[in-house]
């Protein structure tokens, strides 16, 4: 299998991504992504399989994958069976983007620093 050299959030995470940058806490989607990815593996690693989820749409912001170059080294220790380790990354920041979504909804924006405990 190929991996992705460019991929698109959903729009739900799109959208949250952007609530995150709005809050002042991050200087641009990517970092709220990024942030997003680590939000998934702390809270979600052996609960979800990035290999197996589909982003709902292709609505949100197009990335290169050099914008997330610095986690496929992640990935490859995480999942070390994956040959696609953007896809991976795609799926754990989509992923991330929507629970810290769901809290939004259910409970307004928390503190930043709360989604780390």
């Amino acid at each position: 299998m190929n991996d992705i050299i460019n991929f698109r959030l959903s729009k739900e995470a799109n959208d949250v991504a952007d609530q995150l940058v709005a809050t002042g806490k991050f200087d641009h989607g990517t970092s709220a992504a990024k942030f997003a990815f680590a939000y998934a593996v702390k809270n979600y690693y052996g609960h979800f399989d990035p290999a197996t989820y589909a982003v709902t749409d292709g609505f949100g912001t197009n990335y290169s994958v050099g914008s997330f170059n610095d986690l496929a080294p992640y990935v490859l220790v995480l999942y070390p069976q994956t040959e696609t380790p953007y896809i991976y990354v795609r799926a754990l920041i989509n992923y991330g983007l929507v629970k810290i979504g769901e809290i939004i909804k259910e409970k307004g924006m928390p503190a930043i620093y709360s989604l780390c405990d």
